[in-house]
């Protein structure tokens, strides 16, 4: 992993140079000071006053996110003449090192193109100054960018284990360590990862994992409905397994950090990176999304994917939408365990033969049954019951209320007769002329105990070739069914059962 951290941003942001005694202030704190102020002994993390106290010129600006990000997002794009896969993370870019090696060749080459870059960017904007850190991880390439070295493939564990644990760790972590004799993180990779969790609990078992680079950080801003996205680089010998292991536990910390602040993630875009391009997929989950749950759905969109794309290079998944629409309580009732289970499944298939192939009915406006029902792609939850606004309209010659429980696609003709044996028929004006008393289904004869109708529907009627029907509700004592008169002939449209 390739981690760019831009110096002098929050500088270049308030139009201020190196030159200017001038000092950027966050929260009361010097988050990033120029040369001249840094000449004058101002130095980062002081609060605002003791800097003043200290060097009575200064001045003090407040920082400009907006335009830091603005900034951020013109350098992204410079260099992106190097590679298209570099991101924003915490007022640093990050990108995958394989894809980047695969198309300059060597390591080298990238560092170099890189560089060119970085000189180009220090020569048009003097504020600003650029490090470079290369590891294995994101987390190992965080910490050599401070350091501004490359780390050799497969020496980033070792890298990592040289550091002391409170230049790594945070103060509450490395105060444990300290007190049972651990001064380096190398003392804390090898410990036994059940001793760790019985030691320091779930919190040192994450910073455990990630000092062994079993797992690795999030992409992330400073705010959990900040976040970027959850990445991982693929490598050759990687299964899936690996993948999800190491997507899991970042995932998993972000989810509940948004959480804790009452939100849950319920819109998500899983990206494959390939030698060739991206893959996306986006996923809709109404009640809020679980780590395991993006997880799942990464490894089927990966396993429908696979016979139609490249060689895999990295896998990421971005938060796209919060809400604070709190996520059902898990319970084991059966019905329950059930629904949960269909939308599994929809979902699973949806991913491997692609949306367009599983279609679940949704209600849409209409005067005929069948065209108030229609098929729509699955989206990852059910369609909403309430018809939307463009469907709400007046629709006449509609039959409000309940709608029958069986809508035959193509209607079945039917005889419906009278007391006597005479056909019913129905004359222009919509008026019966005889009672209905039996309904004729295949061999089947119905008594007929209740009648109601009939409504007559005449579609786009200022045409030549309109449309005209009748349409009866009758009751036996075995069914109520839902028939229709059209071209001289009864159809039964719908079963209420």
């Amino acid at each position: 992993m390739v981690v760019l951290h831009v110096n002098g941003l929050s500088l270049l942001a308030v139009d201020a140079t190196q030159e200017d005694c001038v000092a950027i202030v966050g929260r009361g704190q010097i988050i990033e000071v120029a040369q001249a102020a840094l000449r004058r002994g101002v130095v980062v993390g002081m609060r605002s006053s003791e800097a003043i106290a200290r060097c009575p010129t200064l001045e003090l600006r407040e920082r400009d996110d907006h335009r830091e990000e603005q900034w951020l997002a013109r350098l992204q794009q410079m260099f992106d003449s190097v590679s298209p896969y570099f991101r924003q993370n915490n007022r640093a870019l990050v990108a995958p090192l394989l894809a980047m090696t695969r198309y300059f060749g060597t390591e080298a080459r990238v560092v170099n193109a890189i560089e060119e870059v970085g000189r180009s960017l220090t020569q048009s904007y003097p504020q600003l100054s650029i490090a470079l850190g290369i590891a294995d991880s994101l987390f190992a390439a965080s910490v050599a960018v401070g350091l501004g070295c490359r780390v050799p493939p497969g020496e980033s564990m070792a890298f990592v284990g040289e550091r002391r644990v409170d230049e790594l760790l945070p103060a509450s972590m490395s105060g444990l360590l300290r007190e049972v004799g651990m001064e380096y993180v190398g003392d804390f990779q090898y410990l036994d990862e059940s001793v760790v969790a019985a030691r320091f609990g779930g919190r040192g078992l994450f910073w455990y994992r990630l000092c062994r680079l079993d797992i690795d950080l999030a992409v992330v801003g400073d705010d959990p409905t900040e976040i970027i996205m959850c990445t991982t680089e693929v490598f050759d010998d990687d299964t899936p397994e690996r993948i999800s292991f190491r997507l899991m536990q970042p995932l998993d910390l972000l989810l509940r950090a948004a959480e804790q602040r009452g939100l849950v993630l319920v819109k998500a875009c899983i990206t494959l990176v390939t030698t060739t391009g991206e893959l996306t997929k986006m996923v809709e989950v109404l009640d809020g999304a679980s780590a395991t749950e993006l997880i799942a759905r990464l490894r089927w969109f990966e396993q429908a994917s696979r016979p139609h794309r490249d060689t895999l290079i990295e896998a990421r998944i971005e938060p796209l939408q919060w809400s604070s629409v709190r996520r059902r309580q898990l319970t084991f009732d059966r019905q329950e365990l059930k629904e949960s289970a269909i939308l599994a499944t929809l979902t699973r298939v949806a991913m491997l033969y692609g949306d367009d192939r599983v279609l679940v009915p949704a209600m849409q406006g209409g005067r005929s049954l069948r065209e108030q029902g229609a098929w729509i792609p699955w989206s990852g939850r059910w369609p909403s019951p309430q018809l939307s606004e463009d469907h709400q309209a007046p629709w006449p010659g509609h039959l409000p209320g309940a709608a029958p429980s069986l809508v035959y696609q193509h209607p079945r003709e039917v005889r419906l007769l009278d007391a006597l044996g005479t056909p019913v028929e129905v004359c222009g004006d919509g008026i019966m002329m005889v009672e209905p008393a039996i309904l004729v289904l295949g061999r089947e004869e119905l008594r007929i105990s209740a009648c109601f109708g009939p409504w007559v529907v005449v579609e786009r009627w200022w045409e030549r070739r309109r449309r005209r029907y009748v349409r009866l509700m009758l009751m036996t004592p075995q069914r109520v069914v839902l028939v229709m008169r059209e071209a001289q002939r009864w159809w039964l449209e719908g079963d209420f059962g």
